[in-house]
């Protein structure tokens, strides 16, 4: 079965309440084919634990207060993600900071670590460093990327030989055996990790080389005018060579997003497969200060609440069918040019301005996290190239897009927010393969608003249907983007049979507004799960409206 999609199209009624509507005139169905389009990686639903140090403390405010240990209750939800692969620890700081304030025992400091001041001038107390971080990593079984900074060499702010051998340093301390034969001049790091209470080396496979170094390079035009590419590739090729000459076993993700991709390219000819995987990082919207339509202002305020959601939950991108895919340069010359890609920051990211807030009819972040499912979608659409994303951030206490919100000092229990639990329903439950699917009657709307980086579409696919497969089970996932109506959907698994007959449904649903009401709990989504039966063939499901649901079909043994 090819990669096919037919919409029947006709004019919803009315009373589905959704501006400018439409849909197939009768049910809306769905066959899954056996056909595999690609396979899904994994790691696509990973997380980054970033410790910034403007506005938010990430990890720090997860603590125990006093000491450097999460907080029992936040250790058990993460437990609960099973997160394949974690970055760590930044995010724009990590090209301003030293490695080394995140260690205990640095020769000449002392046993204590200092604080650290973030690129913006915010300090932040280094008691989740990378032995704390690695030490989780292992206990929950994720895969670690740790991002090095590369601003201080490409920038010169260090002379080049300097720079690159205290980066190496950082390899050093986390993968080097006690007693290896270290470059000349590098200080006995594994010795320092032992004696902050780990011989054995953690053995980190995956290294970034920088964070968003698209964001330097007017900096380094001005300091390399001439030939400025294959400088860039030059700093990214002499820190890799010092981290290789710890570790050869290492590898490398680099950016290649707005500017980087030349430079990425030259580098990867030089280090060939260790580099991994370029990258590029999307969010949306960011602050929302005004609302257009079209080239008008349209006052947020005279905006109704499902306006407001139709037009939060159409994220990413879309195509042709109204479906989320995500559209950026990178992901068609990585293609072309034989290179995997990790998006490795992602996230629906936007808030109000703090002059809006009181005025808007909606401020909710269950419609983040089903704009966050958007995402979800887009990347398992071009898993083809992308293996590795990591929504950011996993954990936080008021930015507002963390995985799991925390209370620094303790005295409230940490709680999922909806985005994370997107990601985690997507990770639980998935299949290794991308299947073919044919739908019709499939209702879209048209989002005609522009808010911060929300774009307006012509077409938004009410329903968004993904199918995956793997040896044991078949999984359908679709977003209901539907304000207030839930959906009767038919989904024909023909192709697959034998399946079994008892299917798990499971969803993720909850309330519009973020502060509960008397009664309610304090975390503001849920996922719930009951059992369908099914002919083994036929699958008639009701999909709630503002939802996310997986549908676990196991396959006959």
């Amino acid at each position: 079965m090819n990669d096919h999609r037919t919409f029947a199209c006709g004019v919803l009624a009315t009373a589905l309440g959704l501006s400018g509507l439409s849909a197939g005139a009768g049910e809306i169905t769905y066959r899954v084919g056996k056909d595999v389009l690609h396979r899904i990686d994994p790691r696509v639903f990973g997380q980054f634990m970033e410790r910034p140090s403007w506005g938010e403390i990430g990890p720090e405010g997860a603590l125990v207060p006093g000491t450097n240990r999460l907080q029992p209750e936040v250790l058990r939800l993460l437990q609960q993600m099973q997160i394949p692969v974690l970055r760590f620890p930044g995010g724009t700081d990590v090209d301003f900071l030293d490695w080394r304030d995140m260690v205990s025992n640095v020769p000449g400091r002392g046993e204590q670590r200092p604080a650290s001041t973030g690129h913006k001038g915010h300090q932040v107390t280094n008691r989740f460093g990378y032995d704390e971080f690695m030490q989780f990593s292992e206990s929950v079984n994720a895969e670690p990327i740790l991002v090095v900074n590369l601003r201080d060499g490409l920038l010169k702010k260090r002379p080049m030989g300097e720079y690159v051998r205290h980066v190496a340093g950082l390899v050093a301390y986390c993968n080097a055996p006690i007693g290896a034969k270290l470059p000349e001049g590098m200080t006995d790091w594994p010795a320092v990790r032992a004696r902050n209470g780990r011989r054995d080396p953690y053995r980190v496979k995956y290294w970034q080389i920088g964070n968003e170094t698209w964001a330097f390079l007017a900096d380094l035009k001005k300091l390399v005018p001439e030939q400025t590419d294959a400088y860039h590739a030059e700093c990214i090729v002499a820190v890799a060579q010092a981290m290789l000459a710890v570790d050869p076993d290492i590898r490398f993700i680099i950016d290649g997003q707005d500017g980087t991709y030349k430079s990425a390219e030259i580098a990867s000819r030089k280090l060939g497969d260790k580099v991994s995987h370029l990258v590029f990082h999307r969010y949306t919207p960011w602050s929302i200060k005004k609302v257009t339509r079209g080239n008008a202002d349209s006052p947020p305020g005279s905006l109704t609440a499902a306006e407001i959601w139709n037009a939060w939950v159409a994220t990413p991108d879309f195509d042709d069918h109204g479906l989320a895919v995500l559209r950026d340069a990178l992901l068609t010359k990585a293609r072309e040019g034989g290179f995997k890609v990790a998006v490795t920051e992602w996230n629906w990211n936007g808030l109000w301005d703090r002059a809006l807030r009181d005025q808007v009819a909606l401020n909710s972040s269950l419609a983040k996290g089903v704009g966050a499912a958007g995402f979800l979608h887009a990347l398992m659409r071009s898993a083809d190239v992308i293996e590795i994303g990591c929504q950011s951030m996993l954990v936080g206490n008021s930015w507002g897009i963390h995985a799991i919100r925390a209370d620094a000092q303790g005295r409230e229990a940490p709680r999922y927010m909806p985005s994370g639990q997107a990601t985690m329903l997507y990770s639980l439950h998935h299949g290794e393969n991308l299947l073919a699917m044919e739908f019709s009657g499939v209702p879209t709307y048209a989002q005609p608003f522009r808010m911060g980086g929300l774009a307006p579409w012509k077409k938004v696919a009410v329903l968004d249907a993904i199918a995956t497969g793997g040896p044991k089970a078949v999984f359908f996932h679709v977003i209901n983007r539907h304000f207030d109506a839930p959906m009767e959907v038919q989904v024909d698994l023909t192709d697959l049979a034998p399946l079994g007959t008892e299917a798990q449904h499971y969803i993720l649903q909850g309330r519009l507004t973020d502060p509960p009401a008397p009664g309610q709990p304090a975390q503001i989504a849920e996922i719930a799960v009951s059992e369908v039966t099914f002919d083994g063939r036929a699958l008639k499901l009701t999909l709630p409206a503002r939802s996310v649901s997986c549908v676990e079909i196991p396959r006959k043994k």
